[in-house]
């Protein structure tokens, strides 16, 4: 017996840190929207024989209890008492260690998968799971617009309709990890922010106004990535000057986002970078 579910990625429209913790962790305080495209999808096999394997379409990506899918499986084995018999497959498309949240989001998809169908946690339980895992792996089990403070795992949900901009999403193809992002913030850019541009951001989006949108866009941890790899400021320049109407960093990089106007203006922006970018992998939504 086989069950599948797509893994979907997702992008920061604003991301603000607030402050560094004792712990060394950061309170953050940042708008999540979920995206179609790019999107993994897990196929999970249930065995007679014991254990839990994982394997992916991506060579070199981390397999069975190393991969973060796999550890999520054993977690819900634990919690739920469920002898594991499981194997699961990850078809990539979300670019790995480009701020986009695969590795999260795969652990997520799992995480429903086998609670639709043991049915042995309640859904309050299995987002507390869901968090010892990672703070954005909650995120991904509703997968719908939210605001996330403390270190990414306090979530409000925006209520209503919502309606994102045409986007296009531009991975360079090269990984950062989260971790030397936030070691590389300059001090001077931790602290709250009073320019209500979070709010004018879900405002925008309930409008459906995509130049709002685009004039609102924040990421502290843009800067640095900016300095050390000089090509995402190059691509940064490229979508801004042929077409979008402003372009930001996702999340810790090095993957882009474009906001456009309209899918059309969109579309030949994608051609146009395509054309330019060889090395690139663009996606629309």
């Amino acid at each position: 017996m086989s069950l599948a579910a797509l893994s979907k990625s997702k992008i920061n429209l604003y991301l603000k840190v607030l402050k560094r913790r004792p712990d060394r962790y950061h309170e953050i305080e940042t708008l999540f929207l979920p995206l179609d495209t790019p999107a993994d999808r897990i196929v999970l096999d249930f065995e007679t024989r014991p254990g839990i394997r994982v394997s992916s379409t991506v060579p070199g990506l981390p397999e069975n209890l190393e991969n973060l899918a796999g550890r999520a499986a054993l977690a819900y084995s634990d919690m739920a008492k469920i002898s594991a018999c499981w194997t699961i497959r990850i078809e990539k498309e979300i670019p790995v260690a480009a701020g986009m949240g695969g590795g999260s989001s795969n652990a997520a998809a799992v995480l429903r998968l086998l609670n639709d169908h043991y049915r042995a946690l309640p859904e309050k339980t299995l987002a507390e799971l869901a968090l010892t895992l990672g703070a954005d792996v909650p995120f991904f089990l509703h997968g719908r617009p939210a605001v996330a403070t403390g270190v990414g795992e306090v979530f409000r949900y925006l209520e209503g309709r919502l309606f994102a901009p045409p986007l296009l999403i531009v991975n360079p193809h090269f990984p950062v990890s989260a971790k030397w992002a936030y070691t590389h913030l300059a001090p001077e850019r931790i602290g709250p922010d009073d320019s209500g541009k979070l709010e004018r951001l879900i405002d925008a989006l309930r409008r459906n106004d995509p130049a709002e949108v685009a004039a609102n866009l924040h990421n502290d941890l843009a800067y640095a990535l900016y300095e050390k790899f000089p090509l995402l400021a190059i691509l940064r320049d490229f979508l801004r000057e042929n077409g979008a109407l402003n372009a930001e960093i996702t999340g810790s990089g090095p993957s882009l986002f474009a906001v456009c106007a309209t899918p059309e203006e969109r579309d030949e922006l994608a051609l146009s970078l395509s054309g330019a970018f060889r090395s690139v992998t663009v996606f629309t939504n």
